[in-house]
């Protein structure tokens, strides 16, 4: 699942090409023998070049430089970061079996951690209550209850 905001502009390879070759025209050497670039000074250069394209803001150079740095596309699908060694099923079907389970029992019975499986059935919007005993009512509490009530609502 690619992490990306709806109203942002998507760009072609090739204006993307485009951005990083600018921001590479903007590599300056300091005293130091370092390098600095300047993505303000890039942004400007890019729209100066190309006023028919849309005119990025100076940030989308810097991630799209460090895209490339890393050696992604950018504006392509971003990692799901590590990959998950849980199978979600096991949770649930313990869940499902027995609702009144804690998540240590859970970890004590499948081997995955107590934060793990708290966060599946986050996701999977399970949400964690306590049982608690109630009395029964039986069918000779009625008359007794009717008669409360009655004393209550005539005073």
């Amino acid at each position: 699942m690619a992490n990306r905001r709806p109203d942002v502009h998507c760009y072609t390879a090739s204006e993307y090409a485009d951005m990083h070759l600018v921001y590479g025209e903007t590599r300056r050497i300091n005293t130091r023998g370092g390098a600095s670039y300047s993505a303000r000074k890039a942004a400007r250069i890019y729209a100066e070049r190309n006023p028919n394209r849309q005119h990025p803001a100076y940030g989308v150079f810097l991630r799209v430089h460090d895209a490339y740095s890393q050696g992604r596309f950018p504006g392509g699908p971003r990692s799901e970061g590590r990959p998950r060694r849980h199978n979600d099923d096991v949770v649930v079907e313990h869940v499902t079996t027995d609702p009144s389970t804690s998540l240590r029992a859970i970890e004590r019975r499948t081997g995955i951690p107590r934060s793990s499986a708290h966060r599946i059935l986050q996701t999977l919007r399970y949400h964690p209550y306590q049982m608690q005993k109630v009395q029964f009512v039986l069918n000779r509490d009625y008359a007794p209850r009717v008669q409360f009530f009655a004393e209550k609502l005539s005073s």
